[in-house]
């Protein structure tokens, strides 16, 4: 379905596409803002979501908050019309910023059309997406991998590695969880520490009702633990954060090495880009999930230069998958054993 923002100068502009999708008009004046926080999730089954800009109120300006705020909730696709917007114009370029770029501009009926079949289209609207990743060296986004089973001495005991997401989805507990898998099947030893208030852990205690030996509960020859009040010393205590919130939380300001995981769906670049602003007085290695190899030049650009890509995990335990971005993590700590 197509929730249609609309003004009544562009009511009917949608008609051609009623044959193949379903479409929800709401005409008048939004303030897209509140329409996000009051009314959204009534049309939260939408696939898209269409704005006529003549129908929203803000400022351009307050226009981008909305959208972000929108993007950080909302998994619905966006495609502005702003007709007879010049194509170099701040909106524009704010718009794109933010990884809006099904931005429909055109100054005639026919014209608008043809642009809104090619937003709708299988590979959507070309026009301002980037024309041509950077050149980059491969090993940038590629590690060849190491031997599985090769055994490591890990020269640390507790330290700490904070794992945080940018949003909710985006692999931060599946991440932390490989990273104890991976210690503990590589020669070293490592915990789990549930450091948020989400409570998957104890989600994942009652399905499979592990043994529970002081405060840890052992899974797959680890041990996870609901604080950090733990049985014994670790090389390595792992910190399953959450999502990052506006003020940082301690567990991953004063961790040792502290990982940041986003995604390259859409709506979460532009919050992905936000937060690892927002720890530019930290160190932080930022972790691209779910990421194809289409997109990976495009993240390194405008994401971070030094960004990791892993690969994905559907395994809590899975301690394989990503032993070359592992074993790099925490290089400066292992040594091999033959």
């Amino acid at each position: 379905m197509i929730l249609y923002l609309t003004s009544e100068a562009h009511v009917n502009l949608l008609d051609f596409l009623e044959q193949e999708l379903p479409i929800k008009r709401l005409t008048g004046s939004f303030n897209l803002l509140s329409f996000v926080v009051k009314d959204m999730r009534n049309f939260s089954h939408a696939s898209f979501v269409v704005i006529d800009r003549m129908a929203i109120n803000e400022s351009d300006e307050d226009l981008i908050q909305a959208l972000l705020s929108y993007q950080t909730i909302y998994a619905m696709h966006i495609v502005i019309i702003d007709e007879g917007l010049p194509a170099g114009s701040p909106l524009v370029q704010q718009l794109i910023q933010i990884g809006i770029f099904e931005i429909v501009t055109g100054t005639e009926i026919e014209q608008l059309q043809e642009e809104l079949k090619e937003c709708f289209s299988a590979h959507g609207m070309q026009r301002f997406k980037p024309e041509a990743p950077p050149e980059i060296k491969e090993e940038q986004i590629y590690t060849p991998p190491l031997p599985e089973h090769i055994k490591y001495h890990f020269a640390c005991t507790n330290l700490r590695v904070a794992v945080a997401g940018s949003d909710r989805r985006v692999g931060t507990t599946i991440t932390a969880m490989n990273l104890v898998s991976w210690i503990n099947e590589h020669g070293g030893t490592a915990c789990y520490v549930e450091a948020n208030t989400n409570n998957h852990l104890a989600h994942i205690i009652h399905l499979y009702e592990p043994e529970k030996t002081g405060n840890a509960y052992k899974l797959e020859g680890n041990d996870l633990y609901m604080t950090e009040e733990l049985n014994r010393d670790y090389n390595i205590i792992v910190m399953d954060c959450g999502v990052l919130s506006e003020q940082i939380q301690e567990s991953f300001s004063a961790a040792d090495i502290r990982i940041l995981c986003g995604s390259a769906m859409p709506y979460d670049l532009a919050r992905f880009y936000r937060v690892i602003e927002r720890c530019r007085n930290l160190t932080i290695q930022s972790l691209g999930l779910f990421v194809p190899n289409d997109l990976k030049p495009y993240m390194l650009e405008t994401i971070d230069p030094l960004i990791c890509f892993g690969e994905s995990s559907n395994n809590l335990f899975n301690s394989f998958t990503n032993n070359a971005l592992h074993r790099k993590l925490l290089s400066a700590y292992i040594i091999a054993v033959l």
